[in-house]
Order: structure tokens, then C-alpha cells, then sequence
């Protein structure tokens, strides 16, 4: 398959009919948010269409595609592992591919950690290490981030805050936690102060959150993205991570980082937490961990963390056998290509090209490369900040016409390319986007 190659307008005719029908079947709030096209088949970075449209894929399933569409590699080991075992409760009787793959997650992980939990996406990775949390500090409270996603139920969907909607049903029914601003360095509303910890969002917990809301005594830990995901591909200053590690040694505070999109190769380093050399005590593990291929989720801890035996976690499916041989061959990509060093390059190549747009556009307010993170910011000026809802939501569908994908379903055009797309594919479709923006200035 090779493009991009469409014929506008999108939805195609196939496309718009299936759309229609599942439009009155299925649940609204999902039916509502398809589109605009239904997918035939998937290979590589690209995407067929059922009206034969090709498109190229920057947003490589919500980040949870790592190495390509359907790698043959991945696809071979979980196949053979469906066929020789079928599916099993992993917490009932453990099966030969768990073992090897605890070991490996240790083996990489940053150091400290000791132990391994499973599960089976990450959400329910984020839950669990949220009681892990709360049983081995003994106190309620756990400090999320305004930005933050993390699933969208129960604790998970609670200590996440990306969107007020997100919420909106249970988070006056989910107590024991309270947020605070992500350190965005575009949009922070605090600054430093002389004798401070050299960063204001660390301040602010400090000097107001553990003064006037809350006792630290009862705040079990912090939980967050070391790279803002879906909330707008966000990484915090340096300093951010200095003075949070010295607040949380302080008050007894257990770090929790939610790596389930940023980790496995996505940040440019296996994990994003190696970009500042930090060590949490746990670490919540999903979506591309599987290869793009099957579902699987972890929890990773120090013996302070996870070192304990009375707390139930998991579900019937966690680390079924298919989805562990996903995972193992995954990592075994990663030791043998050169995965890590495209991520690098295609880091490169986003960051020049997004320089070049926020040059030759004054709506762009921000532009952003973490690795394979990389967004635009659209602002209606560029003084008050103000998001450019509208334009953004235009920019997307203009490049979907022209055969690029990117999301821009929440405050920025996410695009998250896979890790071993061709750095020349990346530079082609900046060269695109380029030219759409400028198609939608002025409305």
C-alpha cells in the first residue's frame, strides 16, 4: 500500500452509508465521534479506506501502534502463542511467556524497580498502581494534573482531568483527589519565586496546595504523564522534575508515572522518564506495550511500592498468553532494529518543520517534538492565548483530504507518527500540513 491517495469529499460513498447505519445502532456519545471514513485495511503507516482512499497515519491508534500496522514479527509470535494455549486466567495458573517478560520489564526499567503486577490495558494498569499507591503509604489522597489523561473510568478516569466532560457523571463521586495545573510551559499560570524550588508549579503544591487544602500527611502520591499525551504532546521544564522529586522525599510522597502512551520508544528513550533521569516508585504500563497487535497493560513498583500480598488486583484476561508473546516480541524489536534512533530523527525532522510553521503563521501559538509526540497549538492571538477551536478542527479535516491524519480531538493537532516511519514521509506530510494552514488562515 502506498499513498496518500483521496478523493474528496470524506466520507466516501461506502464509508458514509456504514457510518448512517452504525449511527442508529450504536451508543450516540461513540457513534457520534467516527469518522470520516470506515477502514478496510491497515499496513505499515498507511490506511485504506472502504471507498479506496489511502491515507498516511500520524496518529498510529491513539498512540498505541507503535512499530507499524499489524508487524509481521509481533503478529507471528502472538498467533502462535493464540494456537498453542488459547486464553487463560494468568492469575489462576501462570503460563511460560510471564515469567520472561516480568524479567524483561525489570531489566529495563529505570532503577529501583523490583516487582511486576499485570493487567490488561492501560487504564485499569493506571487503577492498580493508584492502589498500590493508597495501601502502601496508608493515606487517601492522590495528586493529579489539570491536562492529564489516564482512562475514563472509575479512579483512573478521576485522577485524570483533561477535559471537564471527561468526568462529568462520577467526579463528584470519586473523592481523594485534588489537581493541580500541568507544568505546560506555554500555558503556566505560576512563576518562580526567589527561594523556591526553581519551578512554579512545585511551588504552588508546596506553598498553597499542602498549606491551605490539604495535610501532606495524608497525600499518598502524585500521578502523571511525564509527557502530556492526548492533552497536547506537553513536556514539563527540567526543573519541574528536580523540585517534585525533592517534595516527594520530603513529605513521604510516592511517585506514580503513567507511561501508558508515552512509553515504549515514543518519548525517544524506551521510557519517558529516562529523558530527565527520573526514578518513580511506579510506573503504569499500556497501549504499545502489546506492539500494536493485542492488549496488554502493567505495573511496575519499588518493594516500598509493591512489596505486599493482601490487595486483589487484576482482571480474568490480564496477560492472557497471545498478548505476552505481543509484548515479548515487541521488545525484542527494539533490542535488534534501530528503532529508538528513528524516533530521534523523526524528532528532527518534526521539530524544524513546526520552528518553520510557527514562523510563517502568527495563529500558531505553540509547537511542540518529544520525540514522536509532536503538535500544534492554534491560538486566535497570540497575547491572550486563546485556542482556535474552529481553525484546528478545520486544519484536520483539510488534512485528511489531502491523505494525512492527525488528531485534533482535544487542545492541539496532535500528531503522533509511528516510530519507524521514514523520516522523508514525516518531512512530505509537514510540507502538507503547511500548506493547509495557510489555506485556513482567515477562516
Amino acid at each position: 500500500m502506498d499513498g496518500p491517495s483521496v478523493t474528496p469529499p470524506l466520507p466516501g460513498p461506502r464509508s458514509r452509508a456504514l457510518l448512517e447505519r452504525m449511527d442508529a445502532l450504536l451508543y450516540p456519545g461513540l457513534a457520534h465521534g467516527l469518522g470520516p471514513f470506515v477502514i478496510r485495511r491497515k499496513e505499515g503507516s498507511f490506511i485504506e479506506d472502504v471507498d479506496g482512499n489511502v491515507f498516511l497515519d500520524l496518529i498510529s491508534g491513539m498512540a498505541s501502534v507503535p512499530l507499524g500496522a499489524a508487524n509481521e514479527r509481533i503478529m507471528r509470535a502472538a498467533t502462535e502463542a493464540h494456537v498453542a494455549i488459547g486464553m487463560e486466567d494468568a492469575h489462576f495458573y501462570a503460563h511460560e511467556h510471564m515469567l520472561p517478560l516480568a524479567e524483561q520489564l525489570i531489566d529495563i526499567a529505570p532503577p529501583g524497580i523490583a516487582r511486576v503486577d499485570i493487567a490488561l490495558n492501560g487504564t485499569e494498569a493506571v487503577e492498580t498502581m493508584i492502589r498500590f499507591m493508597r495501601r502502601a503509604t496508608g493515606r487517601p489522597i492522590v495528586i493529579g494534573f489539570m491536562g492529564g489523561y489516564h482512562g475514563e473510568a472509575g479512579t483512573a478516569g478521576a485522577v485524570g482531568a483533561e477535559t471537564g466532560d471527561l468526568s462529568a457523571g462520577y467526579r463528584a463521586l470519586m473523592p481523594g483527589f485534588v489537581h493541580v495545573p500541568y507544568p505546560n510551559p506555554y500555558r503556566t499560570p505560576f512563576t518562580t519565586r526567589p527561594g523556591g524550588s526553581g519551578d512554579g508549579t512545585v511551588d504552588f503544591i508546596r506553598d498553597h496546595l499542602l498549606f491551605h487544602a490539604i495535610d501532606p500527611s495524608e497525600v499518598a502520591g502524585v500521578v502523571i504523564e511525564p509527557v502530556l499525551g492526548s492533552g497536547g504532546c506537553v513536556a514539563p521544564p527540567d526543573a519541574f522534575w528536580t523540585g517534585l522529586g525533592a517534595l516527594c522525599e520530603e513529605f513521604g510522597f510516592l511517585l506514580g508515572v503513567d507511561e501508558v502512551k508515552c512509553g515504549f520508544g515514543r518519548a525517544g528513550t524506551m521510557f519517558a522518564v529516562e529523558r530527565w533521569d527520573v526514578r518513580p516508585d511506579l510506573m503504569a504500563l499500556g497501549k504499545a506495550m502489546g506492539g500494536g497487535v493485542m492488549p496488554i497493560g502493567a505495573v511496575l513498583g519499588t518493594e516500598r511500592a509493591m512489596g505486599f500480598d493482601d490487595l486483589s488486583t487484576g482482571s480474568t484476561w490480564s496477560w492472557f498468553p497471545a498478548s505476552c508473546a505481543a509484548a515479548l516480541e515487541t521488545l525484542a524489536v527494539f533490542r535488534e532494529e534501530p528503532v529508538l534512533e528513528n524516533v530521534r530523527a523523526l524528532e528532527t525532522v518534526g521539530r524544524a518543520a513546526l520552528e518553520d510553521l510557527a514562523a510563517r503563521d502568527d495563529g500558531v501559538g505553540d509547537v511542540r517534538a518529544v520525540g514522536c509526540f509532536q503538535a500544534i497549538e492554534l491560538v486566535r492571538d497570540r497575547a491572550s492565548k486563546e485556542r482556535d477551536a474552529d481553525r484546528q478542527e478545520r486544519l484536520a479535516l483539510g488534512m485528511a483530504e489531502r491523505g494525512i491524519l492527525a488528531d485534533a480531538s482535544t487542545t492541539s493537532l496532535n500528531i503522533q507518527p509511528s516510530l519507524v516511519l521514514e523520516p522523508d514521509r514525516l518531512r512530505g506530510a509537514y510540507d502538507v500540513i503547511g500548506d493547509v494552514l495557510a489555506a485556513t488562515r482567515g477562516g
